[in-house]
């Protein structure tokens, strides 16, 4: 797999794997993500101050991620369905890990038991419980190391 820097050429693809990988975590309703509003949504994060990244199996974009280095954030982190349990995650992981190595924290859905099984077995401990700042719904806090 290659993981190269947001290119926004790929901006609609890149809301399309950002809005399949949302749904399938089952935490989301599909009628509750628009297409339109993550392809609005993106340019505006990475202007605030996202870093981007695209990982790519041949010429299949099959990963996004997303970290604020000013805030040591693992912001988004979105595997292909199709790509999912086949070690995209887990590269994508590493590769926040070699950007941000003296530690970062990220932020996902109480309800995600997917995500927060896998940050735990990648090395996160959970550090908070919460509501989500913007949507209100309830979120676990994990940091790492």
């Amino acid at each position: 797999m290659i993981i190269r820097p947001y290119d926004p050429g790929h901006l609609e693809a890149t809301a399309r794997l950002w809005r399949a990988s949302t749904v399938s975590s089952g935490v989301v309703a599909e009628d509750a993500v628009s297409l339109a509003d993550l392809v609005e949504r993106l340019p505006v994060e990475i202007a605030a101050g996202w870093a981007a990244f695209l990982g790519w199996r041949g010429e299949t974009m099959v990963g996004f991620l997303a970290l604020k280095p000013d805030e040591a954030c693992l912001s988004q982190l979105f595997v292909l369905p199709e790509a999912q349990g086949r070690g995209v995650g887990a590269a994508m992981l590493d590769f926040a890990k070699e950007r941000l190595p003296d530690g970062m924290w990220l932020r996902t859905s109480a309800d995600n038991y997917g995500a927060r099984r896998f940050y735990e077995r990648h090395g996160f401990r959970l550090t908070e419980t919460g509501l989500h700042p913007r949507a209100g719904y309830p979120t676990v806090t994990y940091r790492w190391p």
